[in-house]
């Protein structure tokens, strides 16, 4: 009898500490909101999601390999409107930020070093040039929608970029201003006009 309960207590003690040591574990953790977003005092926030979205990166490639592409990202694309609405905010915390040929970094941006950087920062890489991110997406059918990317023929074939915000305006890396928002309406832009290319679903 004596040894039956020893083996009831020691068995008891064991089950304890398994269920403590996961007690701990789990109050460990910081909580995570719908988007997976840490929820700690000491969370780095240099742009909201940065973590959740770049823990899955998505490569935008040319037309003919998009469909090798689809398979790996229904996941992230099943909350592309919340992701559209990040991009578009984290497109215009540059404001005011100077042009410079060649630019990729928050020190100075041209135009697709503009936008290449803002989608590295969802996690989507991008090509540099312009006429290579025109490439990449396919057409906005519908017109443009927030996060889409619209192109312009500034100087001979597809060579400026812009990252669409709704009603009209676009904010993009303009080579007088630096990051500025503009409108489609404006006579310069719809003059030079190419059209919008979508690179992550709408709905």
């Amino acid at each position: 009898m004596r040894h039956l309960l020893a083996v009831g207590a020691f068995a008891l003690m064991i089950a304890g500490s398994s269920a403590f040591a996961r007690a701990g574990a789990h109050a460990s953790l910081p909580s995570l909101d719908y988007t997976g977003s840490a929820q700690s005092a000491n969370a780095q926030a240099l742009s909201p999601d940065v973590a959740a979205w770049t823990s899955r990166l998505i490569i935008v490639t040319p037309q003919r390999h998009r469909a090798s592409i689809g398979r790996f990202t229904g996941g992230i694309l099943a909350r592309t409107s919340h992701m559209a609405a990040m991009l578009t905010r984290s497109a215009l915390r540059y404001l005011g930020v100077p042009y410079v040929f060649g630019g990729t970094s928050s020190a100075g941006f041209d135009c697709s070093g503009f936008v290449q950087h803002v989608f590295a920062m969802l996690g989507i890489s991008l090509p540099r040039t312009a006429d290579a991110q025109y490439d990449a997406g396919h057409r906005a059918v519908g017109g443009p929608h927030p996060g889409d990317l619209v192109f312009f023929d500034t100087y001979g074939g597809v060579s400026h970029v812009g990252i669409y915000l709704g009603h009209g305006k676009f904010v993009h890396a303009s080579s007088s201003r630096g990051v500025m928002v503009s409108h489609l309406s404006e006579s310069y832009w719809a003059s030079r006009y190419v059209g919008a290319k979508r690179l992550i679903a709408t709905r």
